[in-house]
């Protein structure tokens, strides 16, 4: 190991957090759930596909399994709370709506619920293109078609995405600690070298 480094051991992937944390939502047979992700990212524009990878004995992920649809929902850190909860009930033991007091919203492009509350500020409806379980021992990597994708236009604009002094989304660094986007630095654009 390099000098002036420490080990970073079985938490490695604490090095790529903070990671914003979304809340996926999916129904099944008549059954809701949700729970909070960090693991999911833009995967392409084209087609445009965004990549999760959900631990293999979630209920959720059993959910996706069938239902082959979700919603990722983008929440600020006025319900962080909400998120850790969402991350840390068993939907499989109790109804999480009930329990968080969650409501969902059937007025989505695909029809997949989403989060109405607590409201998000952004959402992106999702359909299963690919499951790869054989990757990983404890979670399936989701490869998924985005169907939909829409913003509050308080926090986003088309052009810049987030407005950061706005959109105070929920980043999750581990555990229970979260914290939001804490400044915006605009990089110097170099002169082309000819």
């Amino acid at each position: 190991m390099p000098g002036g480094y420490v080990e970073a051991g079985d938490k490695w992937y604490y090095i790529l957090h903070p990671r914003p944390a979304y809340i996926l939502v999916t129904e099944y047979g008549g059954r809701v759930n949700f729970m909070a992700a960090s693991w999911v990212m833009p995967l392409s524009e084209d087609p445009p596909r965004i990549v999760a990878a959900l631990d293999k004995a979630s209920f959720t992920m059993e959910l996706i399994l069938s239902s082959k649809a979700f919603t990722v929902n983008v929440l600020t850190i006025d319900h962080v709370d909400f998120i850790y909860a969402a991350g840390t009930t068993s939907g499989r033991r109790v109804d999480k709506l009930a329990v968080l007091g969650a409501e969902i919203s059937r007025d989505t492009v695909t029809g997949v619920p989403r989060l109405s509350k607590p409201r998000p500020i952004g959402v992106i409806e999702a359909s299963v293109y690919r499951v790869y379980s054989d990757v990983a021992e404890d979670v399936h990597l989701i490869v998924a078609d985005v169907v939909a994708a829409y913003a509050d236009p308080e926090f986003f604009n088309e052009k810049y995405g987030w407005d950061l002094r706005k959109a105070r989304i929920a980043i999750h660094a581990a555990g229970r600690a979260f914290t939001i986007p804490g400044g915006l630095y605009i990089a110097k654009k170099l002169a082309a070298k000819h």
